[in-house]
């Protein structure tokens, strides 16, 4: 972050409500909305002179895998150093290796270039792309950019949604056929895997008697699928007698961060799929029960389920075991409850039973299976990341309140007040931190979710934008708040760091009369500090009462402000004395 830069005020508190007025003004109609969005559906950070991030596009170049940053505005000559620039994934924290170079395109001087010249990253499960500030600067004055993220053009983005993982997900399986000898199946999965992590017993099929078989070794790897052999006679484990597969968790890994696959089941290739036993079909989060229930249901009358053996999965790959189930009157379904984390259920993404969570009438165990289910229930989360992601900020220029709506609910208390920064028009830092949290939303359902800031009035009249902390290309810049996945897997409810403007504001109006002389922007030099007195009535917002309190005490400043200025304003006073010498 760049240092204080604070704005001047003139003497006298009437006169310097009217500046502030006239640079709101002037702020509203320096320049329109961005035109297009940012993470998470945002209008973007739009600074006058500074290279604002505008899109992310990804190709190639000859055996090279490059990746294109475009900014608003020509860039400076400088060197460029390819670690300010990452790419990362659906897990906020997970981003891709620093690219082998980077520089900014002869042909198009607004454009970075990054070169993967010794690696291939899986670019199709990136979701997202972040700049740290001063990675570039303007070619006219020589301004540096804020940080800012944006959403990857052409991403897959679809983990985290229903069935979508971190890690590769089974999509098909078929026998090999080009030599029914071998004894092969083919798995398919829908992201590049490392061929060096597949663990062969973890593969499994499922016979029509409904018994199981495990695979002897692997056949082979690519970056899509694995073949892998089965037994020969004298046992019965022929292939062309499969009609499910099961993979086991963490029998491959992604290529590019490891992650595990979860347990998934797939019918094979040319067979109906069902077996004597009881087959799981499909699982749907249950919004009845509050959504913390997940409806599991079977092709054929099922009894005795075991709660601990329903397993619902997250994303990121972390297991929630069921702490009760009932079979549903429908005798097919069994309804488990995942409470503990009670706030998870629209991370969801995959239900898997254990061999015998439920048995069958005759009282046979039932073999273990996968299926998707959840996929944001409840809320508007598109996959972009696991974390909150912010979709929309308005501005009250009257009051000083900043609204910041969120694609999901947090963990609450979590907002930390610091991890909020106020932007002016310049690129300049404002103000770094707001003065209190007043809302941090509801926690109780899952949906989008506002959290109301307090900061100074004449603080927000000359912002462009706010700033939220979070993780950069460089690591870590702050945790302004965590996502209801906190309890899970904190590292990933921590959100990327985004710039964003306001879609809406309450913008303040110069005083009638106002010569057009004075309504020209300037230079933003200082800020306007709280009285001593209200300064120490404030604390660290560490709970939603001490939040409450510090409202209380911003509202009589504001209230004891408005009284002072009610004598209307004809005109700005002229600077003097030491302003004047300056």
């Amino acid at each position: 972050m760049p240092a204080h830069r604070p704005f001047e005020l003139a003497r006298g508190y009437r006169s310097r409500w009217a500046i502030v007025a006239i640079a709101a003004l002037m702020a509203s109609v320096a320049g329109a909305a961005p035109a297009t969005a940012a993470l998470g559906g945002a209008n973007r950070s739009d600074y006058a002179h500074v290279p604002d991030l505008r899109s992310v596009s990804v190709g190639r170049s000859g055996p090279d895998r490059v990746v294109f940053f475009v900014f608003d505005e020509p860039l400076a000559g400088n060197a460029v150093n390819a670690s300010d620039f990452r790419l990362g994934g659906y897990a906020s924290s997970q981003q891709l290796p620093v690219a082998d170079a980077a520089s900014v395109v002869g042909t198009r001087p607004n454009v970075v270039e990054l070169r993967y010249a010794s690696s291939d990253p899986d670019l199709s499960q990136v979701t997202y792309a972040v700049v740290d500030a001063g990675a570039v600067r303007a070619f006219d004055g020589n301004q540096p950019n804020r940080v800012d993220s944006t959403a990857v053009d052409g991403a897959d983005g679809r983990s985290g949604t229903r069935g979508h993982t971190t890690g590769p997900d089974l999509v098909g399986v078929r026998v090999d056929e080009s030599n029914l000898n071998a004894n092969v199946l083919i798995f398919t999965f829908d992201q590049r895997i490392d061929r060096g992590s597949v663990v062969p017993g973890q593969f499994r099929f499922l016979r029509v008697d409904g018994q199981t078989e495990a695979a002897g070794a692997l056949a082979s790897a690519s970056d899509y699928e694995v073949a892998v052999r089965f037994g020969s006679p004298p046992g019965d484990a022929l292939v062309t007698k499969a009609v499910r597969a099961n993979v086991g968790v963490g029998a491959v890994q992604a290529a590019d961060h490891g992650n595990p696959n979860l347990p998934s089941q797939a019918v094979v290739a040319g067979q109906g799929g069902a077996t004597a036993l009881p087959d799981l079909l499909s699982a749907e989060v249950d919004p009845s029960a509050g959504a913390t229930s997940i409806d599991y249901h079977y092709d054929k009358p099922v009894n005795s389920p075991i709660a601990a053996s329903f397993l619902a999965y997250t994303a990121t790959g972390v297991p929630v075991p069921g702490s009760s189930a009932v079979v549903t009157a429908d005798g097919y379904t069994v309804r488990v409850n995942h409470p503990h984390p009670s706030r998870a259920q629209e991370h969801y993404v995959q239900a898997a039973t254990l061999p015998g969570a439920v048995r069958d009438g005759n009282g046979t165990a039932a073999a273990g299976g996968a299926t998707a289910t959840g996929g944001n229930v409840g809320a508007f989360a598109d996959g972009w990341t696991s974390a909150p992601d912010a979709t929309a900020v308005t501005f009250d220029r009257g009051n000083g309140q900043v609204d910041v709506t969120l694609d999901t609910r947090l963990t609450i208390p979590s907002v930390d007040p610091a991890g909020f920064s106020l932007i002016d028009g310049n690129g300049d830092l404002v103000q770094a931190g707001a003065l209190a949290v007043l809302s941090q939303g509801s926690d109780g359902a899952p949906g989008p979710q506002t959290v109301r800031l307090q900061f100074l009035p004449q603080q927000v009249a000359v912002s462009r934008a706010l700033e939220i902390a979070g993780y950069d290309a460089g690591g870590l810049t702050g945790v302004p708040f965590r996502g209801s996945l906190s309890a899970l897997d904190p590292a990933n409810a921590v959100p990327v760091a985004q710039a964003l403007s306001p879609a809406a504001t309450a913008a303040a109006v110069a005083p009638v009369g106002t010569p057009r002389s004075r309504l020209t922007r300037r230079p933003v030099r200082t800020v306007g500090v709280l009285p001593a007195s209200v300064r120490r009535a404030l604390r660290p917002t560490r709970d939603p009462r001490r939040a409450r309190a510090n409202s209380r005490v911003i509202v009589r400043f504001l209230r004891a402000a408005q009284r002072s200025r009610s004598t209307r304003v004809t005109r700005v006073a002229a600077p003097t004395g030491a302003a004047k010498r300056r």
